[in-house]
């Protein structure tokens, strides 16, 4: 065989070669790129564990045996959606029954809305019918959501109807349908109320709301309320001026008086809220607003005196105005346009514009309460505690307002600690802090020798040696 032939032989042979070995190594590409898809794996070296799941997030996530699906409200085109993205791999690494989608609130209002879309960073969650959202993206916060998803209580929150009361499915300024919305995303099943048409609250009540009625309540619809705190009943109350519903006798026998006045402040006029709209920064030591270190805005808010405090029941202030609030009586300074403070008919701040009332069991009214046997110590328990909220401002959970600073927060609060459902209170955490990196003395003189000594010496070395040679060269 000649030369050439065996030349071209050879070539042959090795372009076969070089061919079968590139199809093999994109096979094997192909078959590990396959396995990664379907047997994803993926390893966390980090110190604190910080870019894997909780045991606990892990544990809820395996309980999800159907399809569990993640709505991320985030707009189009930001960057948090591949941040989202990221942060729900590890999610799906632990759960193949998850689909992840996104929906972006500014081209989906109608799907954003009928969700209870509160904010960027809402995550709606769907499991066999059911759905919850979660507020943000956080472990924490998917995972409590996951929690009340796939455990549902159904525990009832009413809210009162028959005197003018808010509407829980008007989604005009004054409703509160956004609030319903963010009740039922906390997995609450709310209802309607009436007092007229039955004399007591249900024996389900997980919490009874009274929005802003209109017109005074009735005897029957007091004494139903007093019954239902009598037991152990939980009622929270949200007032506006001028217009106490009936209820200030009520709120009197629990220590918590009212005056026909309107809260003013000029603090947060700067960031183009009005002056009958108060901010608050101030909160009482209480769980419902433990760690709570969002601002509140409560438009047009009457204070609330706080009058007894005695052995069988407590009074605690949850929100209280700046120093420099001010509040005017009655509705003449309303016709005259005149809302500066007059310090001959004005009250001057702070006031406390939340109240709580810690009620024990068993008694109606403290003016009605009879002398009885004392309970033993060891029965005395937190349930068997009636509790008592009062909102001077019954705007600050309408629509108009609820999504504004932090007070869809408080509210949602409030309501998760009257129902007993303290786990669902949101917490806002400090921003994390940069982990600080501390060396011992032998790692110190090792990163000083190696990065300021020896590394600079072979470098210099090298460029002598170099020098040399080229000089050698010529």
């Amino acid at each position: 065989m000649s030369s050439e032939k065996l030349w071209k032989k050879r070539g042959v042979v090795h372009g076969t070669g070089s061919v079968a070995a590139v199809l093999l190594v994109v096979g094997i590409l192909v078959v590990a790129a396959l396995l990664a898809n379907r047997y994803y794996l993926r390893w966390d070296l980090t110190r604190e564990r910080t870019q894997s799941l909780s045991p606990m997030t892990r544990s809820l996530l395996g309980q999800a045996t159907k399809p569990l699906t993640l709505t991320i409200f985030y707009s189009e085109g930001g960057p948090e959606r591949q941040n989202a993205r990221e942060q729900l791999q590890k999610y799906l690494y632990v759960n193949p029954q998850i689909t992840v989608n996104f929906a972006d609130p500014e081209r989906q209002p109608e799907k954003a809305r009928e969700a209870g879309f509160r904010h960027a960073g809402n995550v709606l969650m769907e499991y066999e019918g059911r759905r919850q959202m979660a507020d943000r993206l956080e472990e924490e916060a998917i995972a409590n959501t996951l929690r009340k998803l796939l455990k549902p209580e159904g525990k009832k929150v009413y809210f009162l109807t028959g005197q003018g009361e808010r509407d829980i499915e008007d989604p005009k300024a004054p409703g509160m349908q956004a609030a319903c919305k963010a009740l039922e995303n906390e997995g609450y099943e709310v209802k309607p109320l009436n007092l007229l048409t039955q004399a007591e609250a249900p024996q389900d009540a997980a919490a009874v709301v009274v929005a802003a009625p209109q017109k005074p309540l009735v005897a029957q619809e007091v004494s139903g309320l007093k019954n239902y705190l009598g037991r152990g009943g939980k009622i929270l109350v949200m007032l506006e001026p001028f217009q106490d519903g009936g209820l200030q006798d009520f709120l009197a026998g629990y220590g918590i008086g009212l005056d026909d006045g309107m809260v003013l402040d000029l603090s947060q006029v700067a960031l183009g809220l009005g002056l009958e709209m108060p901010m608050i920064f101030k909160y009482g030591p209480h769980r419902i607003t433990q760690d709570f270190k969002l601002a509140t805005v409560f438009p047009r808010a009457r204070p609330l005196m706080l009058k007894r405090e005695g052995k069988d029941m407590a009074l605690l202030p949850l929100a209280t105005t700046m120093p420099s609030s001010w509040e005017k009586l009655g509705k003449d300074w309303m016709k005259g346009g005149k809302v500066t403070y007059d310090e001959k008919k004005d009250k001057k701040g702070p006031f406390t514009l939340a109240a709580l009332a810690e009620i024990p069991a068993a008694v109606k009214n403290p003016e009605e309460k009879k002398e009885q046997a004392p309970e033993p110590q060891e029965k005395k328990s937190e349930t068997a505690k009636g509790y008592l909220v009062v909102f001077g401002s019954a705007d600050f959970a309408a629509n108009a307002y609820f999504n504004l600073f932090g007070n869809g927060d408080l509210f949602l609060n409030t309501v998760n600690f009257l129902a007993a459902e303290e786990k669902q209170i949101i917490i806002r955490k400090d921003e994390k802090r940069p982990a600080t990196f501390i060396l011992t003395r032998s790692q110190a003189w090792v990163l000083f020798l190696l990065s300021l000594v020896l590394i600079p010496l072979v470098l210099a070395g090298g460029g002598i040696y170099a020098y040399r040679r080229r000089r050698a060269l010529r």
